[in-house]
């Protein structure tokens, strides 16, 4: 097991690696599960594996279920998105398929690592279907019914996204910041966002250090970027706001850019990091809030990273999928299509001894896991998830 050189270093390291658990847990919430279900229609949302093949196809048949308490409705024509019981009892009926698989596996395809494995940290590894633990206990320790309303005051329930939202058409952008020295590096892309970028109805910039750096700045080039953005706090008329993290009780974390806390006013979010890169409009407004308007249940980003496999187990099952995923693109399907997905890649570290790491050297095109923040654009109701009580455990 590595170590890290200093205190410094490690502390960067473990906030890392906490950014990067949440957002695989994240893409989790949104890919594995959120994708499991589809509205047609107006019809009621129903468990599907239309994105992923949540069950073999064998059992498909017996163990597909409809979850009764899963939908909140307002009027006969319109459904409320499911709400965080149905969601959690997907997730734990997935971990639940993966300890089958594992268990499955033939002892060829066990202790077939090809890569040896390097901690970041000392931290420990996550326990493997922990997840699955931690989700049972909150239920069982939290019995009661789910709020009539999503979003609102003394309602603490979440609710998923719905998978269209096209008549959308203003968008809030979020940057994280906490330091004077990039003040520069944003504002001045900003400046140019605000007077091209259609839609753009609300700004939060989270400071994620204290007011105090913004008002007494020293060096001359920052204090006139520092006034500026302040001059723009305090105008009520500017589209921009402060959202000052440590005056809102919480410390100087990188997912604070996704705390409820911020009460974005729009249901499309999005996200630049405050060093970039900032794409242009035509990346991000054209096409990218166009794509998310079609596909708003799930995270829609342009800078991808993904998870190496260093088992031959899971390179096989992972190339596999990969071809059919491409196979399927380059298909003419319509959108209702039946069409089977790939099916999901299982992780046994237990049985298996596999082990994964994160793979921060390249940007592939395909077989991305997981979206950074920068260029992302996100529903508002996922913020509610990311932090949910039941992430604490």
């Amino acid at each position: 097991m590595s170590s890290c050189s200093s205190f410094s270093d490690c502390k960067a390291s473990r906030a890392l690696l906490r950014l990067v658990g949440a957002l695989m847990f994240l893409c989790v919430v949104i890919s594995f599960y959120l994708g499991n279900y589809y509205h047609h229609h107006h019809q009621t949302y129903i468990s599907t594996t239309k994105l992923q093949h949540f069950y073999r196809k064998e059992e498909k048949s017996n163990k597909e279920r409809k979850y009764k308490n899963a939908i909140s409705k307002t009027d006969k024509s319109r459904t409320m998105p499911i709400h965080e019981r149905g969601v959690f009892e997907s997730i734990i009926e997935r971990v639940e398929w993966t300890e089958e698989q594992c268990s499955s596996v033939p002892d060829y395809h066990r202790q077939t690592l090809t890569t040896s494995l390097i901690n970041a940290t000392d931290s420990p590894p996550l326990p493997e279907g922990g997840v699955a633990v931690a989700l049972k206990r909150w239920m069982k320790e939290n019995e009661q019914q789910p709020c009539e309303a999503a979003n609102v005051d003394g309602c603490p329930t979440c609710y998923l996204p719905p998978p269209t939202s096209c008549d959308v058409t203003t968008y809030t952008l979020v940057i994280m910041a906490h330091t004077t020295g990039r003040l520069k590096k944003f504002i001045d892309p900003l400046v140019g966002m605000m007077d091209g970028w259609p839609g753009m109805s609300e700004i939060i910039i989270v400071w994620n250090s204290p007011r105090t750096t913004l008002t007494t700045v020293t060096k001359e080039k920052e204090r006139m970027y520092a006034t500026k953005l302040l001059a723009w706090n305090e105008d009520p008329s500017h589209p921009l706001r402060i959202f000052f993290s440590l005056e809102e009780g919480l410390t100087n974390n990188l997912l604070n850019r996704y705390h409820p806390k911020l009460r974005p006013k729009n249901q499309a979010v999005m996200y630049f990091d405050d060093d970039g890169p900032f794409f242009s409009k035509e990346a991000m407004v054209d096409v990218g809030l166009e794509l998310w308007r079609r596909n708003s249940n799930v995270q829609v980003g342009a800078w991808p990273r993904n998870i190496r496999y260093l088992s031959s187990r899971m390179k096989d099952a992972g190339k596999k999928g990969l071809k059919e995923s491409i196979d399927i693109v380059a298909k003419d399907v319509q959108g209702d299509s039946d069409i089977s997905y790939p099916s999901f890649t299982p992780f046994c570290r237990n049985i298996t001894q596999d082990h994964v790491e994160y793979n921060r050297d390249s940007f592939p095109d395909f077989n991305a896991h997981i979206l950074l923040p920068s260029g992302s654009i996100l529903h508002r109701n996922v913020l509610c998830f990311i932090w949910h009580p039941v992430s604490r455990n």
